[in-house]
């Protein structure tokens, strides 16, 4: 009679490493100052970088288009009154570019008037602060539009 077949010995395998994908690493938030005041753009720059934006600067609007056509922020803090391009001027301009649907914009000024504060927001802002504000009071507003 014959004899039966004794299977083959197996040896166990190593296991095999299956690489697992990597969580992103969080995208860093940019946000542009918009200010022809230092000691403004220094006390926002202060605000914004402890809720964990990296901060650039501009000194008016037109530098600001020119920042925003290299790289598009995240949120933009503006000033009304400034030389060569206006905040109103600027938002409308900012508005027309592509790319920028997802960009808050936020008017940082003293015009307090019901009319200045409408016309900005109809410009283009999301949100409006007066000047002189405080960083519980600009907390408030970004966490308002879903800046933070």
């Amino acid at each position: 009679m014959g004899r039966a077949a004794i299977p083959p010995v197996q040896t166990p395998s190593a296991p095999v490493a299956v690489p697992q994908p990597q969580p992103e690493a969080p995208r860093q938030r940019h946000c542009l100052i918009v200010d022809d005041s230092r000691v403004v753009r220094k006390v926002s720059r202060r605000i914004v970088e402890a809720l964990g934006y990296v901060v650039t600067e501009a000194e008016n609007g037109q530098e600001a288009l020119g920042r925003c056509q290299l790289s598009m922020p995240d949120l933009v803090l503006l000033d009304w009154d400034m030389p060569i391009m206006t905040g109103i001027e600027f938002i409308a301009s900012f508005r027309a570019i592509r790319g920028n649907e997802r960009a808050k914009a936020v008017f940082c000024t003293s015009k307090s008037g019901a009319h200045d504060i409408h016309h900005g927001i109809a410009a283009g802002a999301d949100e409006y602060v007066t000047k002189p504000f405080d960083e519980a009071t600009l907390r408030a507003k970004l966490q308002a539009i879903g800046a933070i």
